[in-house]
Order: C-alpha cells, then sequence, then structure tokens
C-alpha cells in the first residue's frame, strides 16, 4: 500500500509522549497519524485539527516529503529511518530513546525544547556522582584531573573553570552548537555542523583548562563518566541514510589520525566510545585548540559497585576492540572513588593519559565492595540495558558466567523460615483483585493448581514470593533477592524444583533469563531453601536431593512482542545454552497457557 505523504508534522512531547514525528496526510484521502518511531508503523487516532495546531511548533515543523511505498517491514524500517534522521536534524534531541550519538537521553532528566540541554539532579549512577564531585567536592575533582595534564601546564600552574553540570543551572549537560558556546567555541559552530550532525555527544561534564596570565591558549576538557562496566555498551549508531554518511566520513578521518587499525567497527557496540574520540580529533585538529578527553572510572559506587582491576580488564578488551594499539594523544583514563550519602572516601586517586603504566590496584575504599549487596547489583547490571537490543551479547554471556563461578560473599543465607510453611499463596491479594504477574501466580497456586501440567508433570506442592537471601544491612524486603514461585512437581516417581521468575508485560527476555540465573545460583548454594518441601510436609518421603529448573515463565506475547522483547530473544537463548554447557544449569523460557492448564517449554523441548 503506498502512502504519498505530503507534510511531516513534529509534535511536542505534551501532545505525544512516545515520538516527536509523525507522517500525515495521504493525497488519496487517509489522514489517520502513522508513527513509525518505533520501527515500525503504528496508526495512532486521528485528534482534532485545533489539537494538532495546538502541539505542533509553527512554521519550523511543517514542510513535504517525498512519498515512499509502505510495503511490509521495508516500509516501516526507510519511515523510521527518516523519522531518526528529522528528529536529528531539526530537533536536535529526542526526548527518550537512541539520539544520534546512539545514547539514552538521561532518565527522567528533562530536556528543554529547542536547546541542546540536559537538565536535572540525577538520582544515582555516574551522572549523580559526576554531578556531587563537581559542585561538592571540585578540589578533589580538579586536582585529580590537573595531575593528569601534561608536565608543562602543571609547571605554568593550570586551573580548571568548570561549566557543566552546575548546580546553579540545573545540573545541565550540553551537545551540538550549546557544547561549543558553553567552552567558548561558539565561533566554530558552522565547523561542527560540517563535521558531525545534530544530535551529537551530550558531555557529562565539561571545563576549561587556564593558566596564570594566558600564558596558554585556553584549552576544554570533555568528560564521559562511567560506574559500572555496562555503561560502556550501547546498540551501536542509529542515524539515518543523511546523518550516517557524514558521521561515517569523520569517523574514518578520526580512526585514521588516532592510527586504529582500519578494520575496527566504530559504529557498533563501542560506537559511544568512538564518536567521543571523533569530536576530540575535531577540537585537536580541526579547530587546532588544546583539549582532553577524559573518560572518568567510579571504583565501588555503591549503586553498582565496580573495582579497579574489573574497570582495567574490560578497558584493555574496549581498546582491542576500537583498534587502538599505540598512544591515543589527549585520552585521559581517571579513577575515583564513589561518593557515599555524598561523602568521599579517598585513600587514592589515579588518573593518567594513555598509554598508561598501570598502578597496582587499590583495595576498594567502599565498605559495599565485595559484599552481598554488590555481587547481587552486578547481576543487575548485567542484566539491565538501554536501547531496542541488548548490546555486545557475547561479552555480557561471558560476564555472567564469570559472576556465577565467583563465589557469593557476605552472611547472606537464610536459616529455617517459617513463614514458608503456610499457605502456598502469600502475597497481600489473595482476596482482592489481582493482575498481571500476581494473577499469573493465582492462577498457578490457587485457582488451577491441582489441574495444571509442568513440563509434563503434575504438581504437588508450590510457594510464592520464595526469599533467597537474607538482609544484612538495614534494607528491608527491597535489599533481597526472591524468587517468584518455586514448585513442586512429580512424573512416574520422580521428584523435580521449578524456580519461577514469572513476567507479564515488564522487562525483557534477557534481563528476566539473568534475574532467574541469579536465584538459581543462591538456590544451589543453600540447602535450607532446597528443603523447604521438606519442613511444609504436604508430601511425605521427599528425598535429600531434587533435580531443579529454573524457569522465566511468561504468556507466549512475552516473547513474542515487537520491539525489545522480540529483539532479546535470541541473546537469551545463546545465554542459556552457554550456561548450560559451561556451568550445568538447567534454565528455561517457558509458556504459561491458562486455557490447556500447562507450564511448557517456549522451545517445545521435553522434561
Amino acid at each position: 500500500m503506498a502512502f504519498g505523504y505530503e507534510y511531516l508534522m513534529v509534535y511536542l512531547p505534551a501532545f505525544n509522549r512516545e515520538s516527536f514525528l509523525l507522517f500525515v496526510h495521504n493525497p488519496a484521502g487517509s489522514t489517520k497519524l502513522r508513527d513509525y518511531s518505533g520501527g515500525v508503523e503504528r496508526v495512532v487516532g486521528q485528534p482534532p485539527l485545533s489539537a494538532v495546531s495546538r502541539a505542533t511548533v509553527g512554521g519550523e515543523t511543517r514542510f513535504t516529503v517525498d512519498a515512499h511505498t509502505v510495503s511490509g517491514d521495508d516500509g516501516s524500517r526507510y519511515w523510521s529511518a527518516r523519522t531518526r534522521e528529522f528528529n536529528a536534524r531539526y530537533l536536535g534531541v529526542a526526548r527518550s530513546g537512541p539520539d544520534q550519538s546512539g545514547m539514552v537521553s538521561a532518565g527522567s532528566r528533562p530536556l528543554i525544547p529547542g536547546r541542546n540541554e540536559i537538565r536535572g539532579r540525577a538520582v544515582r549512577g555516574s551522572q549523580r556522582q559526576l554531578q556531587d564531585y563537581v559542585n561538592e567536592h571540585e578540589p578533589t575533582l580538579t586536582r585529580a584531573l590537573v595531575a593528569a595534564l601534561p608536565p608543562r601546564l602543571q609547571e605554568l600552574g593550570a586551573s580548571l573553570r568548570w561549566v557543566s553540570p552546575l548546580a546553579r543551572d540545573d545540573y545541565a549537560e550540553y551537545r551540538d552548537a550549546d557544547f561549543l558556546r558553553a567552552v567558548g567555541l561558539a565561533q566554530f559552530s558552522s565547523e561542527l555542523a560540517g563535521f558531525w550532525p545534530a544530535g551529537g555527544p551530550s558531555w557529562d561534564a565539561l571545563a576549561v583548562v587556564t593558566t596564570p596570565e594566558a600564558r596558554t591558549i585556553p584549552g576544554i576538557v570533555m568528560v564521559e563518566a562511567k560506574s559500572h562496566i555496562p555503561e560502556i555498551y550501547g546498540s551501536g549508531c542509529q542515524a539515518g541514510p543523511h546523518s550516517r554518511g557524514l558521521i561515517e566520513k569523520s569517523l574514518a578521518a578520526a580512526r585514521n589520525w588516532y592510527g586504529a587499525r582500519p578494520d575496527a567497527d566504530w559504529t557498533g557496540a563501542l560506537y559511544q566510545s568512538a564518536n567521543r574520540l571523533a569530536y576530540l580529533y575535531f577540537i585537536r585538529e580541526w579547530l587546532k585548540r588544546p583539549a582532553w578527553l577524559v573518560n572518568l572510572y567510579f571504583e565501588n559506587d555503591p549503586y553498582r559497585p565496580t573495582c579497579r582491576d574489573a574497570w582495567e580488564k574490560e578497558l584493555d578488551k574496549v581498546r582491542n576492540a576500537l583498534g587502538l594499539t599505540g598512544a591515543t594523544a589527549g585520552v585521559i583514563e581517571l579513577y575515583l572513588p564513589g561518593l557515599i550519602a555524598g561523602e568521599p572516601t579517598l585513600p587514592q586517586v589515579a588518573a593518567v593519559e594513555k598509554p598508561r603504566n598501570p598502578a597496582p590496584a587499590s583495595p576498594g575504599p567502599l565498605a559495599t565492595a565485595g559484599s552481598f549487596a554488590a555481587w547481587r547489583d552486578r547481576w543487575t547490571a548485567l542484566a539491565e540495558y538501554g536501547g531496542p537490543a541488548v548490546p555486545d551479547p557475547r561479552s555480557r554471556i561471558d560476564q555472567v558466567v564469570r559472576h556465577w563461578t565467583e563465589p557469593i560473599p557476605g552472611e547472606w543465607k537464610r536459616g529455617a523460615d517459617r513463614q514458608l510453611h503456610g499457605a502456598r499463596y502469600r502475597r497481600g491479594d489473595l482476596h482482592t483483585a489481582r493482575s498481571g504477574e500476581h494473577a499469573i501466580e493465582y492462577e498457578i497456586l490457587c485457582a488451577q493448581f491441582d489441574r495444571i501440567r509442568c513440563f509434563g508433570c503434575r504438581l504437588l506442592d508450590g510457594v510464592n514470593a520464595f526469599p533467597l537471601s537474607r538482609d544484612t544491612a538495614g534494607g528491608g524486603r527491597r535489599a533481597n533477592v526472591e524468587a517468584d514461585m518455586l514448585l513442586l512437581a512429580e512424573h512416574e516417581g520422580a521428584y523435580r524444583l521449578f524456580l519461577c521468575e514469572v513476567k507479564d508485560k515488564s522487562n525483557d527476555p534477557w534481563f528476566a533469563t539473568v534475574e532467574s540465573l541469579r536465584q538459581l545460583r543462591l538456590f544451589l548454594a543453600n540447602p535450607e531453601s532446597q528443603n523447604v518441601f521438606a519442613h511444609r510436609g504436604v508430601v511425605s518421603g521427599l528425598p535429600a536431593a531434587i533435580p531443579v529448573t529454573a524457569l522465566v515463565l511468561a504468556p507466549p506475547g512475552f516473547y513474542s512482542s515487537r520491539g525489545k522483547k522480540a529483539n532479546a530473544l535470541k541473546p537469551a537463548h545463546e545465554l542459556i545454552a552457554r550456561c548450560s554447557t559451561d556451568l550445568g544449569a538447567d534454565i528455561r523460557l517457558a509458556v504459561w497457557d491458562p486455557s490447556r492448564q500447562e507450564i511448557r517449554d517456549l522451545q517445545g523441548r521435553a522434561r
């Protein structure tokens, strides 16, 4: 079906929270709005013309586009690419989802319409850490960075003036022309437009380097901060055809300038690192101005602790993947300890301009390093990701397998737990309306329990809200790890346990699989958890050891929904296969079918 759209309208977030761009007005008479921002065609109900006018920026956001035949996925991909291209070219930034740099906008912090800024106080992670350092512990940050600058600047008494993210400016971060204005290079906006399309990197922090009596040309410092390893990786370059050509041309020039391997992929999972390197090349080579790219890594951020040794091992892989085999002029790797409740613990601060001779890694300065909470949060970090697809799944799978084999630290094991000896359904909504995951648990444990077959087995007993660890830091239930259900089943005299991570619509198959593996690791390491059904006494004569299968249990639509869920299915299967061969872990993606009263394998495998 051909849609000869004559106009393209850009909508403000107040009108449509999911996207900015909608294609409208088919000359044949079909005037329903269509949204392609998610990669597929979505028909949107036609609002009154007055609502369209109020939600559209008049004059600047209506223009003619060429007609293009929409033919299944090919047509959707075409208009999706055009959407991203126009978003980048005319809006500069998008409210959510990947931008021209392959980055995801900063959580709930609002974008300022019409300006290339991100504003607002971050809650946690690298953005919060950096905001606190710049505004509350600036001398510590400045000393560490100045010590990493060339010796000549130190001899001349160089100092830093931080221009972002400043509390008085609502922690604004800058990109594109606003980035140049912030560091005093506004006169080069046209040069930047010729080097990179709109929607370029948004800088976590910016500073200007000066010397007394202006003995040197002012330099700029561009900071990219990270708190945990998955932040390094992304979904790659998402630019449309118009912008992609300029990006690839500039990346190739930068890659050549750095002496990187010509075959190194700078548009894939490490695109964020690559485009930051490209901007450093632009400032140093095109503008002939002194500049430094500071990759700032927080050690043991309480949110998701990562030690120095883990950082350095991963960064060696990053440099190799980017084809960087020699010195990288102007790039500084800076390590700072994570702040605890706004207070730094600073036994050692290290910074080095590559290439480096790493100093021996110091022990983590925070009490959370090596704790159960750090171990637990590492799983969450491996499960979460931004963008529509799992970034660098092979690397993530390697990290998951390594994390499984590591000892579980701390006093986490629960003893015999009497709260598990009562009713099967333990949540507080037993006698009220239930929805989502709780509705699935209720159907299995209460409404249809005696009729259900689980992988061909009949259910004998079960319990939900199954705690797998005990809180030792006063965080209550929120700080623990919990399985949604533990089921006891039997087939021809053989018993089996099913440890279930129940999903309805939230998250995706990759996330659920990693969560399920974490639960299985804890369950297998604690005999008390494995013996709960012997204590419940519903079934007598149970053997001491019963094999266990971990299940991600969800309706069929959880696995087939377009977008992030469908994209995550293949990496989830690859992770499961790897864990089966390397770890001997039995984990399955399973389907809950209430009409057939059945829990079955998604791939149709036997028991």
